[in-house]
């Protein structure tokens, strides 16, 4: 008796540790997505453009990319986080990852700095610093 009263507390006990407390959140997602082909001097081009926005438990995030083209005909995107918390700009280009954080608000548009590259939207354009290089792109449209 005392076997099974031992066994019977021994699984109640390990019963009550392993039991998980059941969360559900409430989660809604909506994507879109928009892509273009343009015939530029006899050149077809497309450009997508991905927005995306997730609500977990009523917490927003917003997040969407947008593709941009340098003087040299070389390409970047660009996508833009926000969590209701903190907001951050990923450049993606030649293969390279860059992530920076939002650091003010700017007249024109706002600014993202992260160690030694820095990144100003103005409109269309996005300007990525680095030591003392500045490149110069425009939003492809």
């Amino acid at each position: 008796m005392k076997k099974y009263t031992l066994i019977s507390g021994f699984v109640a006990a390990l019963a009550l540790v392993s039991c998980k407390k059941n969360d559900t959140k409430m989660t809604s997602e909506s994507y879109s997505t928009e892509t273009t082909v343009t015939d530029e001097n006899g050149k077809i081009d497309s450009v997508t453009t991905t927005s995306m926005e997730k609500t977990v438990d009523g917490k927003k995030v917003q997040e969407y990319s947008v593709p941009y083209k340098a003087g040299d005909g070389s390409r970047a995107k660009a996508t833009f986080t926000d969590n209701g918390k903190s907001k951050t700009i990923i450049l993606e280009a030649n293969n390279n990852k860059f992530v920076l954080d939002f650091k003010k608000k700017t007249a024109e548009g706002e600014f993202y700095e992260r160690n030694t590259i820095s990144a100003e939207t103005k409109g269309d354009s996005l300007l990525i610093s680095q030591d003392n290089q500045v490149m110069h792109l425009v939003r492809v449209k």
